[in-house]
């Protein structure tokens, strides 16, 4: 069946901070998959939260899925796979250069900002909204607003779920701060910024380590929300949400399998094609110092041909949910 898209206006791109949109769209719709299905693999082909499929697989009407920045639908696609033929899925971006040119039946792509008010006919309606990896997207102060704005596509008892990773994470705690909900005992007036490798590379790799301070320096420089993906559940719960959790999935544990060799040679090409995305849409939107120029990106791009070859890439991968309050 050919894609029905829907387009609305939106000036989101205009305002974007989201980085990984520059090149080919082919090069990146590639990744994209690429990626879904080393995620998939890494969270054990639970493409969501067990006991959440298990609510669709019993619900006595059709289930109705929404997944937030779609991108080529690969996700929602695969979920359509798992559930009755009567269910409904949308998927929702503001950028459809990257929707398939084909779709199941039952799948609808549309046009929208996830950061103002979706359409009418959208609303109260659907058991689960997903939104997976928008922490290149995400600035500072959005994170609650905006789960509070994807609870309104949800009928009452409906579930958000939230899935990130990142090449490094970046704490910032205040006792003023979302973060008490975390940190009950944290007493200190000043901000601390923390900041732990979510992903690390072994043997150690320059060019990641080059890598995770440029997209520290651009984190910085565009205000990006620093808190996700630990911050996730905090935020779910801010906005009202109920029988909030959350998991983290080791990508490291598939390097235990006879699938190593396989794990390491993929892992091995994601990293490479995020690193030529990032820094090819880092610099498009002016860059930071040390990586502004064409020959500065061809300089580390090269350095990552050179040392990604059979490195060991440990990733973490977090998901977090909560659920809509029934109504009163």
């Amino acid at each position: 069946m050919a894609a029905s898209v829907d387009r609305i206006p939106t000036d989101s791109q205009a305002e974007s901070i989201y980085f990984l949109n520059a090149g080919a769209a082919q090069a990146e719709q590639d990744r994209l998959n690429r990626q879904h299905r080393l995620f998939d693999d890494m969270m054990q082909n639970d493409l969501l939260p067990p006991h959440i499929a298990s609510a669709l697989a019993t619900s006595p009407t059709p289930p109705k899925v929404l997944e937030i920045a779609t991108g080529t639908a690969v996700w929602l696609t695969e979920v359509a796979k798992t559930l009755r033929p009567d269910a409904e899925f949308v998927g929702l971006d503001y950028d459809i250069s990257k929707f398939p040119t084909s779709l199941p039946p039952n799948v609808t792509l549309r046009q929208a900002d996830m950061f103002k008010p979706f359409p009418s006919d959208l609303l109260g309606k659907f058991d689960v909204v997903n939104v997976r990896l928008i922490i290149f997207a995400l600035k500072e102060g959005q994170g609650t607003d905006l789960v509070k704005n994807l609870m309104t596509l949800l009928k009452p008892g409906g579930y958000v779920v939230w899935a990130e990773t990142g090449p490094g994470m970046y704490q910032i705690f205040s006792s003023s701060s979302s973060w008490n909900l975390l940190l009950n005992d944290f007493s200190c007036n000043t901000k601390l910024t923390l900041f732990v490798l979510l992903t690390t590379v072994e043997p150690p790799s320059p060019a990641w380590f080059k890598f995770q301070e440029i997209n520290w320096k651009f984190a910085r420089k565009v205000g990006r929300d620093l808190n996700l993906p630990i911050g996730m559940v905090a935020y779910i719960k801010e906005a009202g949400c109920v029988e909030c959790d959350d998991k983290a999935y080791p990508g490291n544990s598939q390097l235990y399998t006879r699938g190593r060799d396989e794990w390491i040679a993929r892992t091995n090409l994601h990293v490479k094609a995020l690193a030529e995305q990032s820094l090819r849409g880092i610099t498009s939107l002016g860059g930071v110092e040390g990586m502004t120029t064409q020959e500065e990106v061809d300089g580390l791009l090269a350095s990552f041909e050179e040392e990604f070859k059979d490195r060991k890439v440990h990733y973490l991968f977090i998901r977090a949910w909560g659920r809509k309050p029934e109504a009163a």
